[in-house]
């Protein structure tokens, strides 16, 4: 198959590491495949080019919406594409008029959470009105199709749920060693700091267990518009020996490998890429009860979800992890759940038996 990808930029986040991977694993698979970005690309764009497969940058801040969408479909029709794969309504409009204009068979999207891009109504509303241009939208969890299905007006025939996945080899390459060096207690996070993440209830949650466990320590990995406040944050709460925000890093599994715990303490998720990849370097997870993580991570076998910005339970269920005696045994089984399941070799297979179906419906490509 002849596939594109298009999203708005290459920068470091879940959507784009998603895109990325799936991107890798269809070119392994043996597709003709390119990732299209409606903005400029951004550092994931190393790895493709490492693959040699085709990025093409059309900068919408510089051209017109319509000059945008010419571009678009006349890349499309020298890429001869048959399948255009979006990512979240920011890029779903210009996509799905692209492919009526350049006559393509196949348009979806993928929705990796139950809010746009960037939050603006607009957006939506576009996505709403492309339906008749639009073959599927996937939603990457139940969750999220329960918020958003109602509110799209799509026929449910139109609909279904494919899991992200990961690349796990380099995960289970580095396993953690959770709970090995008692009474020292490693907690962590990663992401974009951003207040959608509760970096800051974290922060807080921590300083309120501190005393309990005096070799604890909290390491917060990513960057972000919030970086100035949290650091200042830590300051005021006299934390800055025990908590460090460590920037951005390019070797997340030597960052998975290095924890006892890991927390995540988000407002709202879609399915983070993150847990997945804690899950399967054998890290037990303390969460917040948000999206589909506990469609992935469940609560028989992470006893430690608690209530979306609060800092009392966060508090409570960081403590009672690093309490556990069970922090291996149950980083060891996240982690055969997240080999069995969450791989970007079932997320793409998965992806490829939607885009054949799809196919095989338009006239002219049974």
């Amino acid at each position: 198959m002849r596939i594109v990808q298009i999203v708005e930029t290459l920068e470091v986040g879940g959507l784009e590491r998603l895109a990325v991977d799936l991107a890798l694993a269809q070119r392994s698979a043996g597709h003709q495949n390119a990732v299209y970005c409606l903005f400029g690309a951004g550092p994931l764009r190393r790895e493709l080019d490492a693959s040699r497969i085709p990025v093409v940058e059309f900068h919408k801040e510089r051209h017109s919406k319509a000059a945008l969408i010419g571009s678009i479909a006349k890349q499309l029709r020298c890429d001869r594409v048959q399948v255009i794969h979006g990512h979240n309504p920011g890029v779903h409009h210009f996509a799905a008029v692209a492919k009526l204009a350049a006559r393509i068979p196949v348009c979806l999207n993928t929705r990796h959470s139950a809010t746009s891009s960037t939050g603006v109504p607009y957006q939506e509303r576009y996505f709403r009105w492309a339906e008749p241009l639009t073959n599927h939208v996937v939603f990457v969890c139940d969750s999220v199709r329960e918020q958003l299905e109602p509110r799209l007006n799509y026929s449910p025939m139109k609909c279904s749920v494919i899991m992200n996945g990961i690349t796990v080899d380099k995960f289970v390459a580095r396993p953690a060693s959770p709970g090995n060096a008692r009474p020292r207690i490693r907690f962590g996070t990663i992401g974009r700091l951003v207040s959608a993440k509760g970096h800051a209830i974290l922060i807080e949650a921590f300083s309120r267990i501190a005393e309990r466990l005096p070799e604890a320590n909290l390491r917060i990995f990513g960057y972000g518009p919030l970086e100035d406040d949290l650091r200042d944050r830590i300051r005021r709460l006299g934390m800055e020996r025990r908590i460090t925000l460590e920037g951005c890093t390019d070797d997340v599994s030597r960052v998975f490998e290095s924890l006892d715990i890991f927390v995540l303490s988000s407002m709202n998720e879609g399915l983070p890429l993150a847990i997945l990849e804690a899950m399967a370097s054998g890290l037990p997870i303390v969460s917040t009860r948000t999206g589909g993580i506990p469609e992935v991570a469940p609560e028989g076998l992470f006893p430690w979800f608690c209530k979306p910005g609060s800092v009392d339970e966060l508090a409570n269920a960081m403590l009672r992890a690093a309490e556990s005696t069970q922090l291996a045994a149950i980083g060891a089984e996240a982690r055969r759940l997240a080999i069995a399941h969450y791989s970007i070799a079932q997320t793409r297979r998965n992806y490829e038996a939607l885009y054949e179906k799809l196919l095989g419906s338009c006239p002219g490509n049974g």
